[in-house]
């Protein structure tokens, strides 16, 4: 089916997308890779949007990609755990469109950036934080804590549509746009293959996922501290 809906839209973007206009060639230089890439590397605006990707990345997939076994440990029906996680994992679809609405209309990427990892640090704060253990444990109903999953990824759809069009304006030229692309989805990998295995071994300390809040607020904190250092490094590009 997958593979029928690539082929699809594959098609659909060939008959709808207008061809590029025609643009002068690059000189030798400019279009060699190790020149892209050692221009891309060399400039602030790269790194701190590959950041910002890996720090969203892990903590998404951390939360998200657990939650069937969270709630199979929760004693959720099966048949209820991938619902709820379906349920999810698509509000970051919903963040992603209003991300790139807000973006069309004039909002500031910075405060963008700065709104969905505030959010995500509240959500993932109000899903796990627990005091005391057991029947003496206090935590946030089962139904809210839901929503707060829900909130954090409806939030975080903000970030990579903010940082997919920040990685366009940051690129220290035309020619690097793709190398530009191509680091901030390496780190995104990056944080994806760091953070569950992390998430997993703090559960496996202390006996339930209690303090996976821990993890994603830490990668909040350094995604807002990004979200503050882009104001510097571009603010023509990220402010306004």
């Amino acid at each position: 089916v997958l593979s029928l809906l690539s082929a699809a839209a594959a098609l659909w973007v060939a008959i709808v997308v207008p061809a590029d206009r025609s643009r002068a060639v690059a000189s030798a230089a400019e279009a060699s890779w190790p020149a892209r890439l050692n221009a891309t590397l060399r400039s602030p605006g790269p790194w701190v949007v590959s950041l910002g990707f890996a720090v969203y990345s892990a903590q998404w997939m951390a939360v998200i990609g657990f939650l069937p076994a969270i709630y199979a440990a929760a004693g959720v029906p099966s048949r209820w755990s991938a619902v709820l996680t379906a349920l999810a994992a698509a509000m970051n679809i919903l963040g992603n469109v209003a991300g790139g609405r807000w973006l069309q209309g004039g909002a500031a990427p910075a405060r963008l950036l700065g709104w969905g990892f505030g959010a995500m640090a509240i959500g993932s704060l109000a899903a796990f934080a627990q005091w005391g253990q057991g029947a003496d444990a206090l935590a946030l109903p089962p139904t809210l804590r839901y929503i707060a999953v829900c909130l954090f990824s409806l939030a975080g759809g903000m970030v990579p549509a903010t940082l997919f069009m920040l990685a366009v304006r940051l690129a220290p030229g035309a020619s690097t746009v793709s190398t530009t692309v191509g680091m901030m989805q390496q780190a995104s990998a990056l944080g994806q293959f760091i953070a569950p295995p992390l998430v997993a071994w703090i559960a496996h300390r202390v006996g339930g996922w209690q303090w996976t809040w821990t993890v994603t607020l830490a990668c909040s904190v350094v995604g807002m501290a990004l979200a503050a250092r882009l104001a510097v490094v571009a603010p023509r590009n990220t402010t306004a």
